[in-house]
C-alpha cells in the first residue's frame, strides 16, 4: 500500500520474511500455524499455559496481510493459506452453544475445539474482526466471510450481550465471556472495546441493512458508552484493563477488576469509527478527554508514555511503553481529528494493528486471489 522509492525493497523483504514464517504451517498435523517456530530448524512450540493448544485469534488473524501479499507478490500460496484457515474454522471447529461462536483454544494436531470458552476479548477478538475486514478488503467478493461475521454477531447478541440495571436511568450493556456451555461471566475486558467500531463499520459498509443494521448500530452505541464509562470511573480518567458488574436489587454497579492501564487502543479505535461514520461531535469530545488523561498520567518527560499499574495510583508506572501506543492508539487519536479523506474508510481497511491496507478493487487481482483458493 506504500507509494515510495523504497516500496520494492520493503515488498521483497516482506515476501522473504513470510516465506520463512510459512514453516509455522508445517509444524502442526492440522497445518494450522503454530504459535512459535524456530526459523532455522522449523520446529514449533505452543505455550504451556494454553495446554499446548493454538489460540483462535493467533491462527486466524492473517487474511488481510496474506491476501495483500498475494496481490502484490503474485504468490498464490499466501492467500491459499489464509483462506484455508477460515474454511477450517467454519467447517471443522465446533461452535459453542450457537453457530458462529468459536472456542479460544484449537488443538494443533486435530484442528478441532480444545475448550468451550468464547471470547470477543483476549484470544478471540481479532478473528471476529477479520471476518468483516477481510470481506471488505476483497471488495465483498467472499460471501462466506460475510456469513461467518453475521453468524458470529447473531450468536454474540443472543448469548454474550448482558444488559444491567434495566430499571435504572442508566443501564449498562457489556460483553461477557462464555465460560463453558451455559455460563456468561460478569466481567468485560478493555480488549472488547474494539467491537463498537467494527459493528459501526459493518453498518456503514451496508454489510447489514434494515432492522439488523439498527440492532448492530444500537449495540455499538450502547457498548461504547460502557467502554467510555470505564475511563470515567477512575480518579485519573484512565480505564482499568477489565471491569466486573454486580447487581444489588435494581442497582447495577461497575467495579475495577484488573487495575492496570496499558495504553490500549480499543476504545479510541471505536471513537474514531463512530466519529467518521456518524460525525457526532461527542465522539471527538470524548477522544480529546481520553487523550488528555493519557498524556497527563502516562507521560514520562523526555522518554514517552508508560503503562500505569493502578488507574487510581498514577505515580506507580511500569517501565514499559507498548508498541501499539504508537502504532494504534496515537494513530486513531490523530485520525479522529483529521479530515475524512485522510486514510478514507472508502479506500482502506485497517488491520488489527491499525495499519491501513488499501482495498483490492481490480477485478483481475480479485479473481487471481479467488482462484488461488482452488490450489
Amino acid at each position: 500500500s506504500l507509494s515510495s522509492e523504497k516500496r520494492e525493497m520493503l515488498l521483497t523483504k516482506a515476501h522473504s520474511i513470510q516465506l520463512n514464517l510459512n514453516k509455522a504451517f508445517d509444524a502442526t498435523m492440522s497445518h494450522l500455524p503454530i504459535s512459535e517456530v524456530n526459523l532455522r530448524t522449523g520446529k514449533g512450540s505452543t505455550p504451556g499455559w494454553t495446554g499446548n493448544n493454538l489460540i483462535l485469534s493467533e491462527i486466524a488473524t492473517n487474511a488481510i496481510e496474506f491476501f495483500k501479499l498475494t496481490q502484490l507478490t503474485k504468490d498464490p500460496d499466501f492467500a491459499l493459506k489464509a483462506h484455508r484457515i477460515m474454511t477450517h474454522i467454519d467447517t471443522r471447529v465446533e461452535s459453542v452453544q450457537k453457530k458462529g461462536l468459536y472456542p479460544t483454544y484449537i488443538s494443533p494436531s486435530s484442528g478441532s475445539a480444545a475448550n468451550s470458552k468464547v471470547s470477543f476479548g483476549g484470544m478471540g477478538d481479532s478473528f471476529y474482526e477479520y471476518q468483516l475486514k477481510a470481506y471488505l478488503l476483497m471488495s465483498k467478493s467472499i460471501p462466506m466471510y460475510r456469513r461467518m461475521y453475521l453468524e458470529s454477531i447473531e450468536g454474540l447478541m443472543e448469548k454474550m450481550v448482558i444488559k444491567t440495571g434495566l430499571e435504572t436511568a442508566s443501564p449498562r450493556v457489556y460483553i461477557g465471556n462464555l465460560e463453558g456451555p451455559s455460563f456468561t461471566s460478569n466481567q468485560m475486558e478493555h480488549l472488547v472495546c474494539f467491537l463498537p467500531g467494527t459493528l459501526a463499520l459493518g453498518v456503514h459498509e451496508q454489510v447489514v441493512t434494515g432492522d439488523i443494521a439498527h440492532k448492530h448500530m444500537q449495540l455499538a452505541v450502547d457498548l461504547l458508552d460502557t467502554c467510555v464509562a470505564t475511563y470515567r470511573m477512575s480518579g485519573t480518567g484512565l480505564a482499568p484493563d477489565s471491569v466486573r458488574f454486580t447487581n444489588s436489587g435494581q442497582k447495577s454497579e461497575m467495579h475495577i477488576q484488573q487495575p492496570q492501564f496499558r495504553l490500549r487502543p480499543e476504545t479510541v479505535e471505536s471513537l474514531f469509527y463512530m466519529w467518521r461514520i456518524t460525525h457526532q461531535q461527542k465522539y471527538r469530545d470524548i477522544a480529546w478527554e481520553l487523550f488528555k488523561a493519557m498524556d497527563k498520567h502516562c507521560k514520562v518527560p523526555g522518554v514517552g508514555h508508560a503503562n500505569i499499574n493502578n488507574v487510581n495510583a498514577p505515580s506507580n508506572k511500569e517501565d514499559r511503553m507498548e508498541s501499539f501506543w504508537l502504532a494504534e492508539t496515537l494513530k486513531y487519536f490523530y485520525l479522529t481529528f483529521e479530515d475524512d479523506s485522510v486514510v478514507s474508510l472508502d479506500e482502506y481497511v485497517f488491520n488489527t494493528e491499525a495499519h491501513p491496507v488499501r482495498k483490492i478493487t481490480d477485478q483481475h487481482q480479485i479473481n487471481f486471489i479467488l482462484e488461488s483458493f482452488q490450489a
